[in-house]
């Protein structure tokens, strides 16, 4: 695994992230990097690294954007999160970047755009990304990574409701087994 830490200092978020990252073995090949700093809009963002040096070449980098704070939290530590659920959150984040291999440097870019401007696509792709981490064996961290953030009573109501809006239901999770395939929800539009 290529895997680099900057400015990470606790060692249960390096194990919580290791701990995920062994089960994607399709990322092993690639180097990842975990960043923690403020991040305004969420608790984590996974994201290829594209730039000019890599575009047209191909060649292909990733980084996980990790939070100081839960999102919409002042106070609320992500070193302070319950092991399994920060297993289940890599876990997912992860999931975003298997998702993310079958795009060149170029459709990655264009996939940004769509998640940006469409609520669709968003929904999709966060399933996805909790499909993928399913199928991975982490059932049980994703369920316990989504109960713990919508009953801690110290994350905000408006991650709550990006939650609720956007990702896999408890039930839908629920119903997913690693052996079947998913249960895919009929998004209304």
């Amino acid at each position: 695994m290529k895997v680099k830490f900057k400015k990470v200092k606790s060692d249960k978020i390096k194990d919580s992230f290791l701990t995920a990252l062994k089960e994607y073995e399709e990322l092993h090949d690639y180097p990842v990097t975990l960043y923690q700093k403020r991040v305004k809009s969420s608790t984590m963002q996974a994201q290829p690294i594209i730039s000019l040096k890599n575009i047209f070449s191909g060649v292909k980098r990733y980084r996980i954007m990790l939070g100081v704070y839960v999102s919409s939290s002042n106070s609320l530590k992500v070193e302070d999160v319950p092991q399994k659920v920060m297993t289940g959150w890599f876990a997912h984040e992860l999931g975003h970047l298997v998702d993310y291999l079958s795009y060149s440097n170029l459709g990655m870019v264009r996939y940004g755009l769509q998640y940006v401007f469409s609520n669709s696509f968003k929904i999709k792709a966060e399933h996805e990304a909790d499909y993928i981490a399913i199928k991975r064996g982490f059932r049980d961290e994703i369920i316990a990574t989504k109960e713990w953030v919508l009953n801690h009573e110290l994350v905000g109501q408006r991650y709550k409701n990006k939650l609720n809006k956007y990702y896999l239901s408890i039930e839908q999770v629920e119903l997913c087994n690693m052996n079947e395939p998913p249960f895919v929800p009929i998004i209304e539009k």
